[in-house]
C-alpha cells in the first residue's frame, strides 16, 4: 500500500515493509530505479458515458459483430461495425476516460469488393488524427496511434466506408495497449535515483 502523503515521519521499516529489501536495511537500498523502488505503475482505467449513434450492425457476436461498447473483452471500446451489399456503414460515438495517460487505439476496414473508409480520432473536441483505410479486394487495412487523454476527457471516433458484399469498421480503444485497460503512470516522482536521499522524500510513495 501507498505511504502516507504527509504529516508523522516515514521510518526505514515502513519503507522496507513497502519495497522489500535484505536486513539489515540502509537508504541506499531505496534510490529508484535501482531495483526497488519504481519510476512507473500501472493502474486501471475505465470508460464511462458512451454516447453517439452509428448504422445498423449487419452482424451479432456469434460471427463477429460487435455494436460499440465500453468496458469489455479486456478493453475500453470495442466496434466491429459490419455492413452488408451496398449499405454504408457510419459511427459517431464518445466516451469519457478516467485517469490521465497515453490511450492505444486500433482502426480497421475490411470489404470483399474494394473500398475505402475514414476513420477520425477526436479527444475533448479536438481532432487529433484521421486515417484513410483503402483496401483492394477481400482484405484488411489498418492503423494503430496513440491519443494523450486527461482524466474526465472525451474521446470520439467519426467514421464511415462502404460495403460491397461484406465489410466492417472496426476500433479498439485500451489503455498501454489497444488491448487492455490499464495505462503506465509516472510514480514515485520525488524518490531520487542516485546522491541525497532523505525519508521525506518518501511521501506518498508506492511500490
Amino acid at each position: 500500500m501507498t505511504l502516507q502523503s504527509s504529516g508523522s515521519v516515514i521510518s526505514l521499516s515502513q519503507i522496507a515493509a513497502e519495497f522489500g529489501g535484505s536486513a539489515p536495511h540502509s537508504m541506499s537500498e531505496y534510490y529508484k530505479n535501482a531495483g526497488l523502488v519504481p519510476s512507473t505503475a500501472t493502474e486501471a482505467v475505465t470508460a464511462s458515458s458512451l454516447g453517439g449513434s452509428n448504422s445498423t450492425n449487419y452482424r451479432y457476436p456469434a460471427i463477429g459483430g460487435y455494436d460499440p461498447q465500453i468496458n469489455t473483452q479486456s478493453r475500453l471500446y470495442t466496434q466491429a461495425l459490419w455492413g452488408d451489399n451496398g449499405s454504408t456503414i457510419t459511427m459517431d460515438r464518445n466516451f469519457t476516460v478516467n485517469k490521465t495517460g497515453t490511450y492505444n487505439y486500433y482502426v480497421g476496414y475490411y470489404i470483399q469488393g474494394s473500398g475505402t473508409a475514414t476513420v477520425t480520432m477526436y479527444v475533448n473536441g479536438s481532432q487529433v488524427r484521421s486515417h484513410s483505410l483503402s483496401v483492394g479486394y477481400n482484405t484488411t487495412t489498418s492503423a494503430t496511434n496513440t491519443l494523450s487523454v486527461s482524466s474526465g476527457q472525451v474521446i470520439r471516433t467519426v467514421g464511415s466506408g462502404p460495403s460491397s458484399g461484406w465489410a466492417v469498421i472496426y476500433v479498439y480503444v485500451g489503455g498501454s495497449s489497444y488491448n487492455n485497460s490499464s495505462i503506465t503512470i509516472s510514480s514515485n516522482s520525488s524518490v531520487p535515483t542516485s546522491n541525497l536521499i532523505s525519508m521525506s522524500n518518501f511521501y506518498g510513495a508506492s511500490a
